[in-house]
């Protein structure tokens, strides 16, 4: 993902898309990838929603499609800010595997990121 976005209105493609009977779409919220320039391949998708703590249902199953056919580890991330700079997140896989939310530090979510991307660096031809 670009660092600094140049240009957004996140409801602007949404808003023309609802004008329109017959189509449909979902939006993934976030796609990790590998960093390495040429590859760049999927490797984990990512629901995310800002936590109120109520804990309403959020349908994660077009998603869970979608890693489904790529063969990459799906969640669902609940996110609410704690401090200025930092924030606090409940995750909850759901594939290839189904695990309750559970509370993770920052630390905690980067750090099973970053080991879903050291997997993919064993293997990935573009890093090498």
């Amino acid at each position: 993902m670009a660092r600094h976005a140049k240009y957004f209105d996140k409801d602007l493609y949404s808003k023309f898309h609802r004008k329109y009977d017959g189509i449909a779409m979902c939006d993934v919220d976030s796609v990790e990838i590998c960093g390495n320039k040429g590859c760049w391949k999927p490797l984990a998708i990512i629901e995310h929603l800002f936590d109120t703590g109520s804990d309403k249902k959020k349908y994660t199953n077009i998603v869970e499609q979608i890693g489904q056919a790529l063969k990459v580890p799906v969640f669902l991330v609940y996110y609410k800010k704690t401090t200025r700079d930092s924030l606090t997140f409940r995750v909850a896989q759901k594939h290839p595997i189904r695990t309750p939310l559970r509370p993770h530090s920052e630390a905690e979510w980067v750090d099973i990121l970053r080991q879903i991307q050291a997997k993919h660096q064993k293997v990935c031809n573009y890093g090498k």
